[in-house]
Protein backbone atom coordinates (compact mmCIF):
# COMPACT_ATOMS: atom_id res chain seq x y z
CA UNK A 1 0.00 0.00 0.00
CA UNK A 2 2.42 2.35 0.77
CA UNK A 3 5.81 1.61 -1.59
CA UNK A 4 3.79 0.92 -4.23
CA UNK A 5 0.31 1.86 -4.75
CA UNK A 6 0.59 4.95 -2.42
CA UNK A 7 -3.11 3.96 -0.98
CA UNK A 8 -2.65 3.82 2.82
CA UNK A 9 -4.60 2.49 5.55
CA UNK A 10 -3.12 4.60 8.53
CA UNK A 11 -5.06 3.08 11.34
CA UNK A 12 -4.22 -0.21 11.19
CA UNK A 13 -5.01 -1.61 14.69
CA UNK A 14 -6.66 -4.58 16.05
CA UNK A 15 -9.65 -2.82 16.25
CA UNK A 16 -9.94 -1.81 12.28
CA UNK A 17 -8.38 -4.65 10.78
CA UNK A 18 -8.48 -8.46 11.39
CA UNK A 19 -5.85 -11.48 9.89
CA UNK A 20 -7.65 -15.03 10.00
CA UNK A 21 -7.76 -17.97 8.39
CA UNK A 22 -10.73 -18.02 5.49
CA UNK A 23 -13.25 -20.86 6.87
CA UNK A 24 -13.90 -22.27 3.09
CA UNK A 25 -10.74 -22.06 1.43
CA UNK A 26 -8.08 -22.20 4.78
CA UNK A 27 -6.23 -19.39 3.38
CA UNK A 28 -5.04 -16.26 5.14
CA UNK A 29 -7.35 -13.32 4.56
CA UNK A 30 -7.26 -9.26 5.42
CA UNK A 31 -10.46 -8.33 6.56
CA UNK A 32 -11.33 -4.80 6.91
CA UNK A 33 -14.11 -3.96 9.36
CA UNK A 34 -13.39 -0.11 10.12
CA UNK A 35 -11.45 1.75 7.30
CA UNK A 36 -9.82 4.00 9.67
CA UNK A 37 -7.95 6.61 8.21
CA UNK A 38 -6.80 6.62 4.74
CA UNK A 39 -3.92 8.45 3.23
CA UNK A 40 -3.42 9.13 -0.94
CA UNK A 41 0.35 9.60 -1.34
CA UNK A 42 1.46 11.85 -3.94
CA UNK A 43 4.10 10.06 -6.68
CA UNK A 44 7.07 12.59 -5.87
CA UNK A 45 6.29 11.76 -2.66
CA UNK A 46 5.99 8.20 -2.56
CA UNK A 47 9.16 7.92 -4.48
CA UNK A 48 11.28 9.62 -2.16
CA UNK A 49 10.10 8.03 0.45
CA UNK A 50 11.35 4.40 -1.26
CA UNK A 51 14.62 5.63 -2.10
CA UNK A 52 14.79 7.16 1.51
CA UNK A 53 13.94 2.96 2.58
CA UNK A 54 16.24 2.02 0.73
CA UNK A 55 19.53 4.16 1.69
CA UNK A 56 18.13 3.54 5.25
CA UNK A 57 18.82 -0.39 4.68
CA UNK A 58 21.91 -0.32 3.11
CA UNK A 59 23.27 2.18 5.21
CA UNK A 60 23.96 5.05 2.58
CA UNK A 61 24.25 8.17 4.41
CA UNK A 62 23.97 10.11 1.58
CA UNK A 63 21.07 8.39 0.15
CA UNK A 64 19.63 9.41 3.84
CA UNK A 65 19.90 13.12 4.21
CA UNK A 66 19.31 13.83 0.14
CA UNK A 67 15.76 11.83 0.72
CA UNK A 68 15.43 12.82 4.21
CA UNK A 69 15.84 16.69 3.21
CA UNK A 70 13.17 16.13 0.20
CA UNK A 71 10.85 14.89 2.61
CA UNK A 72 11.25 18.14 4.53
CA UNK A 73 13.42 16.96 7.38
CA UNK A 74 16.00 19.44 6.32
CA UNK A 75 19.15 19.32 8.84
CA UNK A 76 17.22 17.12 11.19
CA UNK A 77 18.12 14.81 9.36
CA UNK A 78 19.59 12.33 11.38
CA UNK A 79 16.94 12.56 13.77
CA UNK A 80 14.74 11.88 11.11
CA UNK A 81 16.13 8.71 10.39
CA UNK A 82 16.39 7.50 13.89
CA UNK A 83 12.65 8.51 14.30
CA UNK A 84 11.60 6.92 11.03
CA UNK A 85 12.94 3.63 11.91
CA UNK A 86 12.61 3.74 15.72
CA UNK A 87 16.40 2.50 15.47
CA UNK A 88 20.01 4.14 17.04
CA UNK A 89 21.96 6.55 14.61
CA UNK A 90 24.63 3.70 14.98
CA UNK A 91 22.24 0.95 13.50
CA UNK A 92 21.14 3.50 10.87
CA UNK A 93 24.85 4.00 10.04
CA UNK A 94 25.54 0.36 9.44
CA UNK A 95 22.44 -0.09 7.57
CA UNK A 96 19.29 -1.27 9.10
CA UNK A 97 18.71 -4.97 7.40
CA UNK A 98 22.17 -5.65 8.51
CA UNK A 99 21.91 -4.88 12.69
CA UNK A 100 19.40 -7.00 14.27
CA UNK A 101 17.22 -5.07 17.14
CA UNK A 102 18.86 -4.95 20.58
CA UNK A 103 17.25 -5.03 23.44
CA UNK A 104 20.23 -2.58 24.82
CA UNK A 105 19.60 -0.45 21.28
CA UNK A 106 15.82 0.09 22.70
CA UNK A 107 16.59 1.51 26.30
CA UNK A 108 18.82 3.75 24.18
CA UNK A 109 15.84 4.94 22.19
CA UNK A 110 13.68 5.37 24.72
CA UNK A 111 16.02 7.69 26.64
CA UNK A 112 17.12 9.66 23.06
CA UNK A 113 13.35 10.49 22.71
CA UNK A 114 12.93 11.90 26.32
CA UNK A 115 16.29 14.23 25.62
CA UNK A 116 15.50 15.47 21.93
CA UNK A 117 11.63 15.78 22.89
CA UNK A 118 12.28 19.42 21.65
CA UNK A 119 14.09 18.91 18.49
CA UNK A 120 11.14 16.24 17.55
CA UNK A 121 8.77 18.46 18.10
CA UNK A 122 10.36 20.86 15.61
CA UNK A 123 10.65 17.66 12.94
CA UNK A 124 6.94 17.01 13.10
CA UNK A 125 6.35 20.20 12.47
CA UNK A 126 8.11 20.57 9.44
CA UNK A 127 7.36 17.17 7.70
CA UNK A 128 4.29 17.25 6.02
CA UNK A 129 0.99 15.44 6.76
CA UNK A 130 1.70 12.61 4.42
CA UNK A 131 4.33 11.65 7.09
CA UNK A 132 2.71 12.34 10.08
CA UNK A 133 0.28 9.53 8.95
CA UNK A 134 3.28 7.10 7.77
CA UNK A 135 5.02 7.48 10.87
CA UNK A 136 1.72 6.92 13.11
CA UNK A 137 1.19 3.93 10.78
CA UNK A 138 5.06 2.69 10.99
CA UNK A 139 4.57 2.62 15.29
CA UNK A 140 1.48 0.44 14.93
CA UNK A 141 3.70 -2.57 12.25
CA UNK A 142 6.21 -2.19 14.81
CA UNK A 143 4.06 -2.78 17.74
CA UNK A 144 2.78 -5.87 16.30
CA UNK A 145 6.19 -7.45 15.36
CA UNK A 146 6.90 -6.87 18.50
CA UNK A 147 4.02 -8.47 20.00
CA UNK A 148 4.77 -11.07 17.41
CA UNK A 149 8.24 -11.21 18.60
CA UNK A 150 9.39 -10.60 15.16
CA UNK A 151 11.03 -7.20 15.02
CA UNK A 152 14.28 -8.42 15.23
CA UNK A 153 14.12 -10.44 11.84
CA UNK A 154 15.00 -9.19 8.78
CA UNK A 155 12.42 -10.57 7.21
CA UNK A 156 10.33 -7.23 7.09
CA UNK A 157 13.20 -4.84 5.66
CA UNK A 158 13.61 -7.62 2.66
CA UNK A 159 10.12 -7.17 2.26
CA UNK A 160 10.59 -3.10 2.37
CA UNK A 161 13.14 -3.70 -0.07
CA UNK A 162 11.37 -5.86 -2.88
CA UNK A 163 8.18 -3.28 -2.87
CA UNK A 164 10.73 -0.35 -2.90
CA UNK A 165 12.50 -2.30 -6.08
CA UNK A 166 9.43 -3.09 -7.49
CA UNK A 167 7.76 0.80 -6.81
CA UNK A 168 10.80 2.10 -8.68
CA UNK A 169 11.05 -0.40 -11.42
CA UNK A 170 7.29 0.78 -12.20
CA UNK A 171 8.06 4.13 -12.52
CA UNK A 172 11.06 4.17 -14.31
CA UNK A 173 9.03 1.97 -17.04
CA UNK A 174 6.50 4.50 -17.38
CA UNK A 175 8.79 7.23 -17.76
CA UNK A 176 10.35 5.49 -21.19
CA UNK A 177 8.99 4.25 -24.41
CA UNK A 178 11.87 2.19 -25.59
CA UNK A 179 11.44 -1.41 -25.51
CA UNK A 180 15.13 -1.86 -25.14
CA UNK A 181 14.98 0.68 -22.11
CA UNK A 182 12.14 -1.45 -20.77
CA UNK A 183 13.52 -4.43 -20.46
CA UNK A 184 16.84 -3.46 -19.43
CA UNK A 185 14.88 -1.83 -16.19
CA UNK A 186 12.83 -5.28 -15.70
CA UNK A 187 15.73 -7.56 -15.82
CA UNK A 188 17.52 -5.22 -13.30
CA UNK A 189 14.60 -5.44 -11.10
CA UNK A 190 14.41 -9.41 -11.69
CA UNK A 191 18.19 -9.16 -10.56
CA UNK A 192 17.81 -7.78 -7.67
CA UNK A 193 14.50 -9.16 -6.16
CA UNK A 194 16.23 -12.77 -6.96
CA UNK A 195 19.56 -11.70 -4.65
CA UNK A 196 16.72 -10.74 -1.71
CA UNK A 197 15.29 -14.19 -2.23
CA UNK A 198 18.94 -15.47 -2.02
CA UNK A 199 19.86 -13.36 1.03
CA UNK A 200 16.46 -14.08 2.68
CA UNK A 201 17.50 -18.13 2.48
CA UNK A 202 20.65 -17.66 3.45
CA UNK A 203 19.46 -16.05 6.77
CA UNK A 204 17.09 -18.87 6.72
CA UNK A 205 19.31 -21.12 6.20
CA UNK A 206 21.96 -19.75 9.47
CA UNK A 207 19.31 -19.71 11.49
CA UNK A 208 17.20 -23.40 10.36
CA UNK A 209 17.98 -26.45 13.05
CA UNK A 210 17.69 -28.69 10.44
CA UNK A 211 20.79 -26.79 8.73
CA UNK A 212 22.58 -26.93 11.54
CA UNK A 213 22.11 -30.57 11.68
CA UNK A 214 23.20 -31.25 8.32
CA UNK A 215 26.36 -29.20 8.42
CA UNK A 216 27.08 -30.98 11.99
CA UNK A 217 26.57 -34.66 10.24
CA UNK A 218 29.07 -33.56 7.35
CA UNK A 219 31.24 -32.24 10.28
CA UNK A 220 30.86 -35.82 11.80
CA UNK A 221 31.29 -37.91 8.82
CA UNK A 222 34.56 -39.49 8.56
CA UNK A 223 37.71 -37.71 6.48
CA UNK A 224 38.99 -39.64 3.74
CA UNK A 225 41.32 -38.91 1.01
Amino acid sequence: MIFVNGFVHCDPHPGNVLVRKCPESNKTEIVLLDHGLYQVLNQDFRLDYCRLWQSLIKGDLKGIERYSRRLGAGDLFPLFACVLTARSWTSVNAGIGQTPVTQSEDVEIRTNATLYLPQISELLNRVPRQMLLLLKTNDLLRGIETILQTRASSSSFINMSRCCTRAIARHKRSKTKSRTRRLQISLSERWSLCQMDLYELMMWLRSSTLARWICYLFYCLPYTN
